[in-house]
C-alpha cells in the first residue's frame, strides 16, 4: 500500500505527534502497575422517604411469600412527614381508589418515584421542582390500605425498577432522610448532557465522525469523514500498530473529542486521549488482563450514568460492562451482562435507538445481525435485524457517519468493498451505500 502524507492537525506537525506516540509505545514495553481506580461518585443516591418497618417489597411479601406488588411498604409511622427521595419535578398530585392520595416525582436518568396512601393531598403543586429531603406529604391510610403506611415505588423508563429491593431489608426499621445503600445508574442532581453521536469518532474536531485503520504494513491511518457518509484519503499517523489486537473508538474522558482504546497482544489496555486541536496527546496504560478478550467496543453509555463505558467479551463468551469514569479511565465498577457471546463474530456499540442508553449490534457466525437494546447495565433479548453478514471481514460503527443524527454501521465484505449502513433510529438500517473498494488491505477498521 502506498504511504500518504503524514497526518497534521491545526498546524501541529505530525512528526511531533508521531514521536510522542512512538515514545509511548516504546515506554509501554516495560510492565507497568495497573492504573488506580477512580473514587466512586457519591451522586445518584436516594434517601428513605419515611420512617417505619419494611413490610413488603417489589414482588415480595417479606415473609417468604410472593406478592404482586410494585413498591416498598414502610409502615408504623402514621401522621409523620414523607420526604422526596431525590431531586425532581412533581408531575402528579391526585387520588385513586387503589393508591389513595399520591404524588409522582420525575427525576433525571429516566426515573420516577411514587408516594401513596398519604393522609391528604400532597403539599407541593404539580410542576414544582423539589429537592432531596423536602417534605411532600404526610403518611396516611387512604385508598386500598389496611393501616397507616407509605407505599413507595420507583420506575425507570416506564418499567418498575425492581432493583430498589436491594436498598430495603425485609422487617427492618428505616429512618427517613438516611441514604439508601444503593446507587441508581444515571440518577444525577443535574441532567447529564446527551452524548453526541459523533464525539467518540471525531478525531479532528470538525463535528464529523472519522475512521481509523491499521494497514497491512502496521501503519495507524486516519480517514477524515465528510459528514455525508464518505471518507477522505488516508493519512498516516504513525507506525508499529500491528501488535494491537483491538482498536476501539471512544470518548472516555467526556470532552467531546474522539479517543482511542487499544489492546496489545500481551493484554495491556492502553488509552490515547484526543488532543484539543486534533490528533492525540495524553497516554495512559489502564490495566493488564485483556488478552482473553475476543471483542472490545465502546462509544456509548451502557451503564446509564451518562458516561461512556467499555464492553468486552471473553473467550469463554462472557459479556462485561466496564464503567468509564469520565476522565479517561475505568472506574473499577463492572457488571456481568450475559454469557453465550462466543457465537458472535463482530460487535459494535452505540445508541442505535436514540434513547440515551448504549445498545449492541452483533453479527453471529451464521451471518445473522442482531440488535440488543440496552436498558442500563443489561441488554434485552436479541432481535434479528438482518442476515447475510457471514462473509464480512470488518464491522464497526455506533456513530453517525452520514450526518442525520442517527448512528450507523460500516462493514467490509470479502472483496474489500466498504459499505455504509444508515441507522433509522429504531435499531434497524436503511439501504446501504457504497463508500469505496480496495479496502481489503486493512488489518482493522474502527
Amino acid at each position: 500500500m502506498r504511504r500518504t502524507s503524514r497526518w497534521r492537525f491545526s498546524g501541529i506537525a505530525i512528526a511531533a505527534t508521531a514521536a510522542v506516540l512512538v515514545g509511548m509505545i516504546a515506554t509501554a514495553l516495560s510492565p507497568p502497575a495497573p492504573a488506580a481506580a477512580a473514587a466512586a461518585a457519591t451522586d445518584g443516591q436516594m434517601i428513605y422517604p419515611a420512617s417505619g418497618t419494611i413490610q413488603s417489597r417489589v414482588g415480595d411479601g417479606c415473609r417468604s411469600n410472593y406478592r404482586a406488588h410494585d413498591g416498598i411498604d414502610i409502615s408504623g409511622q402514621g401522621g409523620t412527614p414523607i420526604l422526596a427521595a431525590y431531586d425532581g419535578v412533581v408531575k402528579t398530585r391526585t387520588y385513586s381508589s387503589g393508591y389513595g392520595y399520591y404524588v409522582d416525582i420525575e427525576h433525571t436518568g429516566g426515573y420516577a418515584t411514587r408516594y401513596a396512601h398519604m393522609v391528604a393531598q400532597g403539599v407541593v403543586a404539580p410542576g414544582t421542582h423539589v429537592v432531596r429531603g423536602q417534605q411532600i406529604g404526610v403518611v396516611g391510610s387512604t385508598g386500598n390500605s389496611t393501616g397507616a403506611h407509605l407505599h413507595f415505588e420507583v420506575w425507570r423508563n416506564g418499567s418498575v425498577y425492581s432493583a430498589i429491593n436491594d436498598g430495603f431489608v425485609c422487617l427492618s426499621t428505616v429512618a427517613r432522610g438516611n441514604t439508601l445503600p444503593l446507587i441508581f445508574p444515571g440518577l444525577r442532581t443535574a441532567p447529564t448532557a446527551p452524548l453526541s453521536p459523533v464525539s467518540s469518532a471525531d478525531y479532528n474536531g470538525d463535528g464529523k465522525a472519522d475512521l481509523l485503520g491499521i494497514s497491512a504494513d502496521s501503519d495507524l491511518q486516519f480517514l477524515a469523514g465528510s459528514g455525508g457518509g464518505a471518507l477522505q484519503s488516508p493519512s498516516v499517523i504513525t507506525s508499529g500498530w500491528g501488535v494491537y489486537r483491538h482498536l476501539v473508538h471512544t470518548d472516555l474522558n467526556a470532552d467531546g473529542r474522539g479517543d482511542i482504546l487499544a489492546v496489545r497482544g500481551d493484554g495491556l489496555l492502553e488509552y490515547y486521549g484526543g488532543g484539543s486541536r486534533g490528533g492525540f496527546g495524553r497516554y495512559d496504560r489502564l490495566e493488564f488482563g485483556w488478552s482473553d478478550m475476543v471483542h472490545v467496543v465502546s462509544g456509548a453509555d451502557f451503564s446509564g450514568d451518562g458516561l461512556q463505558d467499555v464492553l468486552a467479551t471473553s473467550s469463554a463468551g462472557e459479556l462485561t460492562i466496564y464503567n468509564g469514569n469520565g476522565a479517561g479511565a475505568l472506574s473499577g465498577a463492572r457488571t456481568k451482562a450475559g454469557s453465550g457471546w462466543g457465537v458472535m463474530k463482530f460487535l459494535a456499540g452505540g445508541d442505535f435507538n436514540g434513547d440515551g442508553i448504549g445498545d449492541i449490534m452483533a453479527v453471529a457466525h451464521d451471518g445473522t445481525l442482531y440488535f440488543y437494546r440496552g436498558v442500563g447495565n443489561a441488554f434485552t433479548t436479541a432481535t434479528a435485524v438482518g442476515s447475510g453478514w457471514a462473509p464480512f471481514t470488518a464491522f464497526t460503527g455506533g456513530v453517525d457517519y452520514n450526518g442525520d443524527g442517527r448512528v450507523d454501521i460500516i462493514g467490509r465484505d470479502a472483496s474489500g468493498t466498504l459499505y455504509l449502513y444508515p441507522g433509522d433510529g429504531t435499531g434497524r438500517f436503511g439501504a446501504r451505500s457504497l463508500i469505496g473498494s480496495g479496502w481489503g488491505g486493512y488489518l482493522q477498521l474502527e
